[in-house]
Formats: C-alpha cells, structure tokens, sequence
C-alpha cells in the first residue's frame, strides 16, 4: 500500500490497518504520552497514546525527515569488545 492511498481511508480503516500490518519498530516514553513508531509498507506512523489509559490521542504518517531522524538519534549501536 503506498502512503497516498493509506491517507485516502477513513481513520478507523487506517489504524485497523496499522495495527494489523505494521510493525512497532521504536517505542519513546514521554509522559503523559509514549509514542510508538510503525513501519508499514514503505512508510512510517508515529502513534501517541495516552500514558495512564493507552487511548490513542493522535498520529503522524511520514516517509523520512526529522520525526525519523529524532527515533534514529536515539539508536545506538552496541560497542563490540
């Protein structure tokens, strides 16, 4: 599925979606909100949920920039010894 035609769904059609076919790839805590990253297909979907309830509050699609660049900043790659 490319991202335009995701975008194009109902939200509800969207999140089953994501949930069925995505994978969490990165997990942030931020109370009151963790933010989970999906990749799905050739694209990602930020989802933020509330901390104490996991209701979903909102999402963010996108296929790069800063919103990947902040969850790759974070990566760090073990040192060999």
């Amino acid at each position: 599925m490319k991202l335009i035609s995701f975008l194009a769904l109902p939200e509800n059609e969207q999140y089953r979606i994501l949930f069925e076919n995505g994978a969490v790839v990165a997990e942030r805590f931020e109370k009151p909100v963790i933010k989970k990253l999906y990749s799905l297909h050739t694209f990602f979907v930020e989802v933020h949920f509330h901390y104490g309830t996991e209701e979903i509050l909102f999402k963010k699609v996108f296929k790069a920039g800063e919103l990947l660049d902040n969850y790759l900043n974070d990566f760090k790659i073990p040192k060999s010894t």
